[in-house]
Parts: structure tokens; C-alpha cells; sequence
């Protein structure tokens, strides 16, 4: 402003002392007085704009100045990392950053990235900064097992973008230690894990339940009718288990429940299922079997309950079982009638004098 002030009193002068030369040519004086006032107006006008437009200026500067301070507040106290990647190196990270990896911030800024991450994860981070210098990708979102200074791993999500500052490009990435919640994930899938199989389940034998076989024997009917093959049911149930019960407890009786199931369970194919139907109640789903298929496999189990001891503290029990037989779709069509019809063979097992197949 000042160097402005100066050059317009030179042009002034300058204009004077023509004046003064020229005074032979008739200018008048009038004349003269009314080109200093001019200009001298010329002057404080421009004189007052070059003042408001540092007045401006100030303001913006100090806007800007407290807009950076509030800036790099809020990065200093983030609850996340933030780091500026510049040729491969960190060139700024905050102290959230710092903290997660263990590291001072002058250590940290002589650091390349590769060396926060486990050796196995070093190349996946080689290729996401690929892509973002190459251009390939703007912005990245992924997961890897970061190494922390004492050696230990953490879990770290990372975000980051390109950014383009003056002729500088830098990569911005913004992280979190996933570790506690990756725990929390891994311990929340097993719970849901064993409540699915507690709902599949039956807990004392551990073979499938009815809640199990509702939703999968109308599957296997299903596939039967496509493929056109036999499905064999066969329905088991121990004999004189009250008994059991009365004489040596519960306890005793839910030992020889256990045994049995196991039994079922060593004789199976693994496209068969097993379940407790209730009670003393098995049912046995035997996909593509034919129902001579299953009767010798009814039979087998006939016999290797018979032959079974059944030990509880000092007692050896021994319990006999009687089983009935149908298949689909000659003996009903349906889960409901192949149910029935099993549970009518058993029956009429029992009736003949039990410890026998029908």
C-alpha cells in the first residue's frame, strides 16, 4: 500500500512542476489547482481501498489460522488413528496413531508402512498403496493384523483416500484397533454357533431333535420325489425303560438313553439322520434306503442293543429295543403318514413280545 501511496505523490509532483513549465502555455491556475485536487481524491480513495483490503486479508488470515488450530485439535484428540503416507514414508501421524502402534511420533516418521503390519499382511497393504498411487482406486476400505513395537498383533481397519496437495501426492488413511471387537465377533459367532446346535439338538444324547427333523425330512421326501428314490424310516423305541427308571433312578435310565444313541450314531451313513423323537423314542432318517435295506439295519441295531452293558456305578443294565419300519413312498407319501406308519410297525413289534423288528 504504502510503495501505491508513494508512486501516485511522485505523479503528482511530477504534474506540478509540468505545470509550473508550461505556465507560458495559458494553463490557468484554475486549471492546475483542479488536476492536484483530482488526483489528491484519486490518492485517499485508492489509499482507502488498499487499506480495507488489508484489513480483509488480517480477517482471513486469522479465520484460517484459528480454522487450523480447530483442525489440528480435533485430529490430536481423534479416538482414531490418521496418518499422511508421502513417497512411501509416513510424512504426519496423529497421536491416536502413535499410541496404537507404540511408537513416538519421530519414530513413526521414519517409518514406511509395511513395518506396522504382521509379515503375512505386508503384502496386501504393498498392493492397496498400489492401487491408490496408480490411480486404480480412489478409496479402500480393508482389515489387516498390524504389528505393534513390543511385537504384539493387533487387528487394525484402515481407510484411506489419495489426496493431491499442490504437485504432492499423499495417501490419507484413517485407522482403528479392531482387536476388542474382533473378539467380541469371534466369541458372539461361537455362542451363535452352539445355540444353533442347542436348537438342533437334544442335550442329553446330543443326536438331532424334532425340531431338527420338522425341518429336514420334508427336504428329504422332496428330493426323493425328484430323484425318484426311496427314503426308509425306522422307529425305535427301548423296551420296559420305565422299569429302567424305577429300579436304578433316572440318572441310570438317562445313562442307557446316552448309550443307545451312541449306538445309532456307530451305525450310520452320514446322509442318515438321527433323532431323539422323545422320550424313549428314536426315529432314524435313512435316505435312498430301501425298506430290506432297512430292516437289516434295524435289525443290526436289534441285536448290538441286546449284546450291550449299560454300566451305572455298580449296576450293569441291560435293555432291549423294538423297532418299526416304513418307506416311502410305499408306505405313505407324506412326513405325517411315514411317521405312522413306523410308529403302527413298532407297536405291533412290541405286541409280539418286544426285542424284535417289524
Amino acid at each position: 500500500m504504502a510503495a501505491e501511496v508513494a508512486r501516485l505523490n511522485k505523479i503528482i509532483k511530477a504534474l506540478m512542476d509540468r505545470a509550473e513549465r508550461n505556465a507560458s502555455d495559458q494553463v490557468s491556475e484554475y486549471g492546475l489547482f483542479q488536476s492536484t485536487i483530482m488526483l489528491e481524491e484519486r490518492v485517499r480513495r485508492r489509499t482507502a481501498e488498499l487499506e480495507a483490503a488489508l484489513r480483509e486479508n488480517e480477517k482471513i488470515n486469522r479465520a484460517l489460522r484459528e480454522s487450523e488450530a480447530k483442525f489440528r485439535g480435533l485430529v490430536s484428540q481423534s479416538l482414531v488413528g490418521i496418518v499422511l503416507i508421502e513417497d512411501g514414508k509416513f510424512s504426519y501421524s496423529n497421536a491416536k496413531f502413535d499410541e496404537i502402534f507404540g511408537y513416538t511420533s519421530d519414530e513413526i516418521l521414519g517409518m514406511g508402512p509395511l513395518q506396522t503390519a504382521v509379515e503375512s499382511d505386508r503384502g496386501l497393504l504393498a498392493e492397496n498403496m498400489r492401487k491408490r498411487v496408480s490411480g486404480e482406486s480412489d478409496r479402500l476400505h480393508y482389515v489387516f493384523h498390524g504389528l505393534r513395537k513390543n511385537g504384539v498383533a493387533i487387528e487394525i481397519e484402515c481407510h484411506s483416500a489419495m489426496m493431491i496437495v499442490g504437485n504432492r501426492q499423499l495417501i490419507i488413511s484413517v485407522i482403528m484397533d479392531i482387536s476388542e471387537r474382533a473378539r467380541a465377533e469371534r466369541a458372539v459367532k461361537v455362542l451363535q454357533e452352539e445355540l444353533r446346535s442347542q436348537s438342533n439338538h437334544d442335550a442329553l444324547t446330543g443326536l438331532h431333535n424334532r425340531h431338527f427333523l420338522e425341518a429336514s425330512f420334508g427336504r428329504e421326501l422332496l428330493l426323493a420325489a425328484r430323484g425318484g428314490h426311496p427314503v426308509s424310516i425306522i422307529m425305535g423305541d427301548l423296551d420296559h425303560f420305565k422299569a429302567v427308571n424305577d429300579r436304578y433312578g433316572h440318572l441310570a435310565g438317562d445313562q442307557v438313553l446316552r448309550s443307545f444313541g451312541a449306538l445309532l450314531t456307530a451305525n450310520a451313513r452320514a446322509s442318515d439322520i438321527i433323532c431323539r423323537y422323545g422320550g424313549e423314542e428314536f426315529l432314524l432318517i435313512l435316505p435312498g434306503m430301501t425298506k430290506e435295506g432297512a430292516r437289516q439295519r434295524a435289525e443290526h441295531v436289534r441285536q448290538a442293543m441286546a449284546a450291550n452293558i449299560v454300566s451305572y456305578r455298580h449296576h450293569q443294565i441291560t435293555v432291549t429295543t423294538s423297532l418299526g419300519i416304513a418307506t416311502y413312498p410305499t408306505d405313505g407319501r407324506t412326513e405325517d403318514a411315514l411317521i405312522a406308519s413306523a410308529d403302527s410297525a413298532l407297536y405291533a413289534a412290541k405286541a409280539q413280545g418286544r426285542n424284535r423288528v417289524n
